[in-house]
């Protein structure tokens, strides 16, 4: 019962909120309370996550002392996904593989008991076929992976949305609007990301040709469509001109964004010029009406971060040319901007208090042609001004990489006053070069921990009561997670490495974002499918 109601009582959706606040899971309560007005605590409803900030919910559960004691649930029935990233010298024979499909880079959302995801798919005769490196390579390729050449460099495209069953991996229901996009390249860099939204029973998703789709979340039917975005036009001049060529596989590069919900409205990227730094657009969640637009506020890399202060949410941006802005989703107006910061590529996670930014090094000489090398510092967040706080120490083992080839990957955790963040390949001496894992105090920037013991390309989650790191999931399809421990005095491995049981899909620039949810982990496979993982302690085999 809930404040004295009779067990069969719906609850409210203040009830939900308080619920989670106790550390009770959404996903344990009755799926029918969460029918009318849609899920009013989704347990990962977006590209950053339920906080706003790519942290998960603590549901309070036991998780294994060992990963290799993981199971498997399931595997989606659904392959519509396809495969995101492929390398740039296997790219060709990677398209001539029968097994998979070209996709989009899209990581996965959960609500309403289901994970809802974006994609596209091939479709048609028409196909790249005097594109230079598939024209050089033809001749390798006969019957069954000449097909699949052909038909995943195919040049028209269906914009596809999929929702499937959190607990069976069983398909609920799949949107395809069929030749309204475009198939984009997904080579080493070249990735088109757009994780789609959850809000309030509709499910928003990206086109590959700039539309923005909204859709029941409970049954996939279509509610609006939106084709007035600023890269629908060049995109659909780009498809008829390709049509006719035949000679260019399109990129996704720069496209790296994903949409969110902030105030109750609708968040969506401008693209369709060259710029590094992209416009925003706030839309009517109910109609798909433009409601404001603040033009090139935020890296074309990284999905605007929501921050809440007091129960409102605000859309915290930086841009590549070195600036912070916060927008009121309400009007789209801007409340304060901090400039004069060094490029800002990879998406911000803010805490209640803080966000992290990149500013200049007075002493870092070493940087290499285009690029600069970046440094963390703290700004005080507030609806009315930021402030700085505070600075990491200006030394080579704080410094790291930061330009668009791999810069815009997620590299900052905050929780329970606590910062967490890697740097990346830098020292003074390139013969001593390392990655480095500090753990700071988010009120004075204090340095807690320094850790050389994390090695790669870390993409890393606090989940429950440890963080869930692997060294490199950017680079191969075969891929392996570690536990560590949080507390900073106590810094260590948890169990053994786990090697996951299938073929790994990834992200380059941006990382495929990966949900937690109650125990369970869902990544994406090489042959478009989900695969979720049961990390329980006691989870039967």
């Amino acid at each position: 019962m809930l404040d004295g109601r009779c067990g069969n009582e719906e609850p409210s959706r203040r009830d939900l909120l308080r619920l989670t606040a106790l550390g009770v899971s959404a996903l344990l309560l009755p799926e029918t309370s969460l029918a009318a007005d849609g899920d009013a605590n989704p347990a990962w409803p977006q590209a950053n996550g339920p906080t706003g900030n790519f942290n998960p919910r603590r549901f309070g559960v036991k998780l294994v002392d060992d990963l290799k004691g993981a199971r498997q649930l399931w595997v989606s029935e659904s392959n519509d996904l396809g495969r995101a990233k492929g390398s740039a010298s296997g790219y060709v024979d990677m398209l001539a593989d029968p097994t998979t499909h070209a996709g989009s880079a899209s990581g996965l959302i959960v609500a309403e008991g289901k994970v809802f995801a974006s994609s596209f798919r091939a479709r048609g005769d028409v196909w790249a076929e005097k594109q230079v490196r598939i024209a050089n390579d033809i001749g390798k390729y006969s019957g069954d992976r000449l097909a699949a050449l052909k038909r995943n460099t195919a040049l028209d495209a269906d914009d596809v949305t999929v929702a499937i069953d959190l607990k069976t991996g069983k398909t609920v229901w799949k949107a395809v609007e069929e030749g309204k996009g475009l198939n984009r390249a997904g080579g080493k860099r070249l990735h088109f990301h757009a994780t789609p939204a959850y809000f309030n029973g509709r499910v928003y998703s990206l086109g590959t040709t700039g539309r923005v789709y909204c859709y029941d979340a409970a049954t996939g039917k279509k509610s609006w469509e939106d084709d007035t975005g600023t890269l629908v036009k060049p995109a659909t001049a780009l498809k008829e001109k390709l049509l006719k060529e035949r000679n260019e596989l399109p990129g996704g590069e720069g496209m790296g964004m994903s949409l969110v919900t902030a105030g109750g409205v609708l968040v969506v990227p401008q693209y369709g010029t060259s710029a590094q730094d992209v416009a925003l657009r706030g839309m009517n969640v109910e109609t798909g009406k433009t409601l404001w637009e603040v033009p090139a506020c935020t890296s074309r890399y990284a999905t605007p971060a929501v921050w809440t202060h007091k129960e409102k949410q605000y859309v915290l941006v930086a841009t590549i040319k070195g600036e912070l802005r916060l927008i009121d989703p309400k009007d789209g107006n801007v409340l304060w901007t901090v400039t004069g910061l060094e490029p800002v590529y990879y998406p911000l996670s803010p805490s209640e208090n803080h966000v992290i930014v990149n500013v200049k090094s007075a002493t870092d000489t070493a940087k290499q042609k285009g690029q600069s090398w970046g440094r963390i510092a703290a700004y005080r967040l507030s609806p009315e001004k930021a402030e700085r706080a505070w600075e990491v120490p200006d030394k080579a083992p704080f410094w790291f990489e930061n330009h668009m080839d791999i810069c815009a990957m997620r590299r900052v955790a905050i929780r329970d006053g606590r910062v967490y963040y890697y740097t990346q390949g830098h020292t003074l001496d390139p013969a001593k070069s390392s990655t480095f894992f500090h753990v700071l105090d988010e009120k004075t920037g204090g340095v807690l921990l320094t850790s050389e013991e994390l090695k790669g390309s870390p993409q890393f989650f606090l989940v429950e009561d440890r963080m869930l790191y692997s060294p490199d999931s950017a680079h191969f399809k075969t891929i392996k997670w570690e536990f560590y421990t949080l507390d900073p005095k106590d810094f260590r491995r948890i169990g053994n490495p786990w090697t996951v049981p299938h073929d790994n899909t990834t992200a380059y620039e941006v990382f495929i974002e990966l949900p937690y949810v109650n125990g369970l982990f869902l990544m994406r496979t090489w042959q478009g499918r989900v695969v979720c993982y049961d990390l329980r302690a006691g989870a039967k085999k």
